[in-house]
């Protein structure tokens, strides 16, 4: 029987993965690839102060912890700009090849998409800015599924970190209905950021049950679990994503514990072990710190065993 998966990410230089050796996370998920740039048919990549730091301390081997998690790096988020991203929709067997060169190098065991460019959907409704624009659709779709012949499953993980509204057909036509519809066998898991979109996410546990679990409210809400799978997502794809503290996020921060009660264990009753499970932004308490969300991981892996207090 599967279990829900558990996935943290780090973008912090005082937590890197290999602080996570002991905990009861699944998949760790060190950021950033954070920028492309294009010549002559080549794609160099650069990375976070972070995520340098994680490799030159070896730090994604030891958070492997002799194989009780993987390790993924993240691509993206919110400082990898629309440029960057046309380059990659341009050029893209170039930017494949050194995505997975990348991978490969340094011993990761997949790669997360932080695909959040909503400057190119506002870019392709304007006529005068079409050359600035690419189909975020299919570029997401091919690189899926280019990334996914060259790091083929169960040996390597691929995962995205959509926001909701990207689900909404009203929000330019729901860029990741349409990519998980035609790109599914492709990607793992949906690491689905429920914060920081307050009137998709809510604020408080019970505004979270409907618009995050969706177990409450009838119908379910279209952008929350239960109202994916309703629209025929595969329940074990999607993870919550949440914030592990109000320093992590501008909104949608729940207590560990309320979160727990009031989205968490609901999903795991109605679905069991199918559930995809939690995924928390991040390890450190703040951009910062030098504090740890140990506590968090432990009372999330409870919940999704069903065992919350």
């Amino acid at each position: 029987m599967r279990t829900p998966e558990n996935v943290i990410y780090t973008d912090n230089g005082n937590a890197p993965v290999s602080k996570l050796v002991g905990t009861a996370c699944t998949i760790g998920i060190q950021s950033f690839i954070s920028q492309a740039d294009f010549a002559n048919g080549v794609c160099t990549l650069h990375a976070d102060w972070p995520l340098q730091s994680a490799i030159q301390n070896n730090d994604i081997e030891k958070a492997k912890e002799g194989g009780k998690r993987k390790i993924l790096v993240a691509v993206g988020g919110a400082t990898f700009d629309t440029p960057s991203w046309k380059g990659g929709a341009d050029n893209l067997n170039a930017f494949v090849a050194a995505l997975v060169d990348f991978v490969k190098e340094h011993k990761f065991d997949g790669i997360d998409i932080d695909w959040e460019d909503t400057t190119d959907l506002v870019y392709m409704g304007d006529s005068a800015k079409k050359e600035e624009c690419y189909d975020a659709v299919a570029f997401l779709v091919n690189l899926t599924k280019k990334l996914r012949a060259s790091l083929p499953a169960p040996q390597y993980i691929i995962t995205h970190a959509p926001q909701p509204p990207y689900f909404d057909p009203a929000f330019y036509g729901g860029t990741y209905m349409q990519v998980t519809k035609l790109a599914a066998d492709a990607i793992d898991y949906l690491n689905i950021q429920y914060y920081n979109n307050e009137s998709f996410v809510g604020t408080t546990g019970p505004e979270q049950a409907v618009k995050v679990a969706g177990t409450a409210g009838s119908p379910p809400y279209l952008t929350s679990i239960v109202g994916l799978v309703g629209q025929g997502l595969p329940v074990e794809k999607l993870l919550v994503g949440k914030p592990t503290s109000p320093e992590n996020a501008g909104s949608g921060f729940l207590p560990v514990g309320e979160f727990c009660e009031d989205v968490v264990a609901p999903l795991v009753r109605k679905y069991g072990a199918d559930f995809g499970g939690v995924m928390g932004w991040q390890l450190a308490q703040s951009p910062n710190s030098t504090e740890l969300e140990y506590d968090w991981i432990s009372t999330v892996a409870d919940a999704l065993t069903g065992n919350a207090g």
